[in-house]
């Protein structure tokens, strides 16, 4: 849980985002660490979710820069213009970056295991079996080795997503985002994927969390933001986020959900 000598792995420079008329990303400026956990908490609609699918490039963002291990994210500067990437380069910036999302997204006609070495073999060009003893090895990390013969319809929520953070690490990513991974799932699984991504966070792993989860957001992050209206509003370690010392919008937010 510690940013490795505070060396930058992503920032966010100005960056604004559109839907139509309707600005939701209005400028946001951040910059996380290496082997930072940072977790966002926020209103809905404010941006967060939007935030870490421009990171990933599920969306584009029309103004300000993203950067990941200084590199440029979605654009190309050439003569003082930012210009799109083409997808090939999309693809390769992407294969750093591992996300999981609320919904599992896994391939029901495939098993567990077939979805975690789908990407290695087709975008690394891993043999199926390497590929396969690596998706062996996260599928024990996360509790699931059992199951790697299963297809995904045959598991619980809980296992679904914990089989989707397995097939995001299988890409061995430096980044990783997850966007309210706990939100489909019921109590008693809640606490088994929220305990994967822990573990994940002990062994120095760069995450950005967007999650409704404070007390898990207390426990795993080295750093709280609270977005609001497409803008960081307010951001510190844990223990100032939460005290008492918090500012009365960010008190009045945290009231709602407790």
């Amino acid at each position: 849980m510690r940013a490795e000598n505070f060396q930058p792995l992503v920032r966010a420079i100005d960056v604004r985002k559109r839907f139509g008329d309707t600005e939701v990303l209005c400028g946001v400026n951040l910059v996380v660490n290496r082997g930072e956990v940072l977790c966002i908490i926020g209103p809905s609609g404010s941006g967060k979710s939007t935030f870490l699918r421009c990171i990933n490039q599920l969306e584009i963002y029309q103004g300000g820069k993203i950067f990941v291990n200084d590199e440029l994210i979605g654009y190309k500067e050439a003569g003082g213009r930012l210009l799109p990437i083409g997808n090939r380069q999309v693809v390769l910036q992407r294969r750093r970056i591992g996300m999981v999302f609320q919904q599992f997204n896994l391939f029901w006609h495939m098993t567990v295991m077939e979805n975690i070495i789908e990407a290695p073999v087709r975008v690394l060009g891993q043999s199926v079996a390497k590929a396969s003893e690596n998706a062996m090895r996260l599928l024990e990390r996360v509790g699931l080795a059992a199951k790697a013969d299963a297809y995904p319809m045959k598991l619980s929520g809980g296992q679904q997503q914990r089989a989707a953070i397995a097939r995001a690490l299988a890409m061995n990513p430096e980044l990783m985002l997850f966007d309210e991974p706990t939100s489909a799932l019921d109590p008693e699984t809640t606490g088994e994927v929220l305990s994967v991504i822990s573990e994940l966070a002990s062994t120095g792993m760069t995450m950005i969390i967007v999650t409704h989860e404070m007390g898990f957001a207390r426990q795993v992050a080295n750093r709280v933001v609270l977005m609001e209206e497409g803008q960081i509003r307010h951001e510190a370690p844990p223990d100032q986020f939460f005290g008492n010392q918090a500012p009365a919008r960010l008190k009045a937010f945290l009231s709602t959900i407790h």
